[in-house]
């Protein structure tokens, strides 16, 4: 339910143009794509999308840390982009790391 609420602090960030939705949207589509893609590969050695979108602080570091404006870049493609490294990353260290979540 958490990761729900910080979803929803997310959007009306967007929607009040606090942040941009680029960071978030490459992070949460690349993280979605390699957990889909390995979770049909190989089934039962990694979660389901689901579960890697609703477990940890994945809606926390897609909205609230990896929109950082100091550390993020400034054009539309770098973000689309440094989003998408985020996912895949967290993905990665999840599915095959020492830390469960991955984010924090």
């Amino acid at each position: 339910w958490v990761n729900l609420a910080y979803l929803l602090g997310g959007i009306v960030m967007i929607k009040k143009r606090i942040i941009q939705w680029y960071i978030p949207a490459g992070f949460l589509a690349s993280l979605t794509l390699f957990s889909l893609v390995f979770t049909l590969l190989t089934p039962g050695e990694t979660a389901s999308p689901v579960l890697h979108l609703l477990s940890g602080a994945t809606m926390l570091g897609a909205f609230f840390i990896a929109t950082d404006p100091v550390s993020a870049s400034t054009t539309v493609k770098g973000r689309l982009i440094f989003g998408a490294l985020i996912g895949a990353l967290v993905f990665i260290i999840r599915s095959w790391g020492g830390f469960p979540d991955g984010v924090a």
